[in-house]
């Protein structure tokens, strides 16, 4: 039996609940216990929200849940709750739109205050325990400010949480239809349509907080294979990518890549780790190494994979959710060298024949590393110089980079690192058993490959593992994370699984997987459906949850767009099960979604990969499972974009097919006679971006 007057945190298994079992503050675990207080006593919900690696989260931890003061009040006048986002991402998306609502913005950590049956009545963000400035508003102030409201002007409160629950319910106005020709614009009019907001100095669009925003790079670089997109936009798309691996956003040292970057020239980064960040990264730089293969991709490939490995792996085969931003209590101190300890580094990767000391001032240019800095307290972000990228490719120019990149990861050994939320998150480990086939299928390098294969076949015996439950005449049904034996049925869990089972047959041929997704999807068909909308959860938990379930919205947020992938998706499925019908529930969502993806095309990547090819260009690639041991074939596969689907048969012949869904088009016997066959030609044109770097350093 729980005492009253406790923080009841302490036997959780979430790292960010037990990151707060010590505060003064009677928190409780979200759960019908806290909501049975509430209700029976009458009293405000405080539900405070965010995740183990969150920086914010961090200070506010620090600041106003130490307080003595600040948990008084909130023992006395409030029922506290803490979520782990991670945990239940559906509460987190409703009281995020919520707080847009109320603020106009969101992130984390996100303070709620909610009537007794969890309607919000305000929600906001982060709030300082002490005044920076007058305008301020410290969390106890705004405590006090709201459990008056409460108290004194319930009229208006019960007003304010039903119109917010109500605009929430209704979701955003749609507006204006946007008229277009055909299907959808094509990729070029979608370009032209955002050029204004492309940074032309630094890369990347808009001004800091700058996003990497991988679903719109997946979709340009897959665009421009398919070579719609001029030179022009081609540069600039390209350009982006290269100053955001120079810069700080990714890890030179180990590999991985951090949350976004605080500044307009990717220098800076926020430097939490998050897995869906690898799993968008490596989707992107993998179809970026077909047409841009540089040292500096392959690199960031193999030591992203790497990190992955070494630091990202639990030994039962699923990756952990994130690293943390802080070390020792200060963000970015384990990522960051003074001037000095950035010379020894350079000193310390000398060898017999090359003294390094020499060069210190152009090595020091070639790194961005200053007395001054470019962070805080004279600290230096790793990066390089994007100026001198000619100067870097120089095969034994980048050969020292290397080596510095190498002591670099040898002075960190020596610090204490950010810590690693061990938990496992089902979509997430799917998304990224996705990215790694996208590396077995369309990186060159062999290496590279090999090392996402072994990464492959741990997680997907490892999603199996941790993540699926036999249910009693419903199947298996899947567990969110790892850190609850239970959880509802999520559409993210759903929708990814699905989409990773797909990929997964598409490279083994195994028909397991194929049956796999095509279950799946018609689950979510039929559980995640209403009208011209997708929700959140299974419709079947709406009578067990005192919070609605919500309408999907097509943009990407941390990832890509959960129901942006499932229209992708049923449109790959059809030419897999050979069923034009498949899918038919989605078509009003569908269609409705159209002109929200074009009136923010940035942050809706994964809605302009779905509709950018007309239902008439998929099509189906079906072979003898047999090539999949022939080398030139899996080398060869490597040119078939998304819109093709890999299919296999087993009937003892060597015959290969390319068909739609009406009509096959090509078709032969052998191998040599499909590649020579479908083999592409490249004429150089005047007008196509010549992209490639001046100097390639071979793997």
């Amino acid at each position: 039996m729980t005492t009253l007057g406790q923080n009841r945190l302490k036997d959780e298994k979430s790292s960010y609940l037990l990151q707060h079992k010590e505060n003064p503050i009677d928190w409780y675990a979200y759960g019908p216990e806290a909501i049975e207080k509430a209700r029976s006593e009458n009293k405000p919900i405080f539900m405070s929200i965010g995740y183990s690696s969150c920086h914010w989260c961090h200070v506010m931890a620090d600041e106003s849940f130490s307080s003595t003061e600040v948990a008084e009040f909130l023992n006395e006048n409030f029922v506290s709750i803490k979520v782990d986002r991670e945990e239940h991402p559906d509460i987190d998306q409703y009281y995020q739109q919520a707080c847009q609502l109320f603020v106009k913005t969101g992130g984390w950590p996100l303070s709620a205050f909610l009537l007794p049956d969890m309607r919000p009545y305000f929600v906001g963000t982060y709030y300082p325990l002490v005044k920076a400035n007058q305008e301020e508003v410290t969390f106890l102030e705004l405590a006090k400010e709201l459990h008056r409201a409460f108290t004194n002007e319930k009229e208006q409160v019960e007003t304010n949480a039903a119109n917010v629950t109500k605009a929430i319910e209704q979701g955003p106005e749609l507006g204006e239809k946007i008229k277009f020709p055909g299907h959808f614009p094509p990729p070029m009019a979608i370009m032209d349509a955002i050029k204004e907001f492309a940074d032309k100095d630094h890369g990347g669009f808009g001004h800091a907080p700058k996003f990497p925003h991988f679903p719109y790079y997946e979709w340009a670089l897959e665009q421009m294979l398919e070579g719609m997109v001029d030179k022009d936009h081609g540069e600039h798309i390209i350009k982006s990518l290269e100053k955001m691996l120079m810069g700080g956003l990714f890890d030179h040292a180990k590999g991985g890549v951090h949350r976004y970057s605080v500044d307009d020239q990717f220098t800076v980064p926020h430097f939490e780790k998050m897995l869906y960040d690898q799993a968008g990264a490596l989707s992107v730089l993998s179809k970026l190494s077909l047409m841009y293969p540089s040292p500096l991709v392959y690199d960031t490939l193999i030591n992203t994979l790497d990190y992955l490995a070494s630091e990202m792996m639990h030994e039962s085969g699923y990756f952990f959710s994130a690293q943390d931003a802080d070390s020792e209590g200060v963000e970015g101190l384990y990522f960051t060298f003074t001037e000095e300890e950035f010379e020894n580094i350079v000193n310390n990767a000398s060898n017999d024949g090359d003294d390094l000391n020499a060069r210190m001032k152009e090595i020091k240019e070639w790194f961005n590393i200053s007395k001054a800095g470019n962070f805080e307290n004279g600290l230096n972000v790793i990066s390089l110089n994007a100026n001198k990228k000619d100067e870097l490719y120089i095969p034994e120019n980048w050969d020292i980079i290397r080596r510095i990149r190498k002591e670099i990861l040898n002075e960190r050994k020596g610090r204490i690192p950010p810590a690693t939320d061990s938990k496992g998150v089902s979509s997430w480990n799917s998304l990224m058993i996705s990215a790694l086939v996208d590396v077995m299928q369309y990186c060159q390098v062999e290496i590279i490959k090999r090392k996402a294969g072994e990464l492959f076949r741990q997680v997907v015996e490892g999603h199996y593992k941790n993540f699926m439950i036999k249910k009693d005449n419903l199947g298996m049904m899947i567990r969110h994370t790892t850190t609850r034996e239970q959880s509802l049925p999520y559409l993210e869990d759903f929708v990814f699984f699905a989409d990773s089972m797909m990929r997964v047959y598409e490279i083994t041929g195994n028909a397991a997987f194929k049956k796999n997704a095509l279950d799946t999807i018609d689950f979510v068909l039929k559980e995640f459906i209403e009208e011209d909308s997708m929700l959140t959860r299974a419709r079947g938990t709406d009578a067990h949850e005192l919070y609605p379930n919500q309408k999907i919205m097509p943009y990407d947020s941390s990832f890509q767009s959960i129901s942006m992938t499932m229209v992708g998706l049923v449109k790959r499925a059809r030419l897999l099960a050979m069923d034009s019908d498949l899918g038919s529930e989605l078509e009003a969502h569908s269609e409705k979604m159209k002109d929200m993806i074009l009136k923010n095309p940035i942050n809706a990547g994964e809605g302009l990969r779905a509709y950018s090819y007309p239902d008439e260009a998929y099509r189906v690639l079906k072979v003898p499972r047999g090539w999949l041991q022939k080398a030139e074939y899996l080398n060869f596969v490597s040119f078939f974009l998304p819109r093709f689907v890999l299919d296999y048969h087993e009937e003892g012949n060597e015959s290969w097919q390319i068909c739609n869904l009406k009509a096959c088009e090509l078709q032969g016997d052998g191998v040599e006679h499909f590649m020579e066959t479908l083999r592409p030609q490249n004429p150089k044109s005047d007008d196509s971006a010549d992209t490639s770097p001046k100097d390639e350093t071979k793997k």
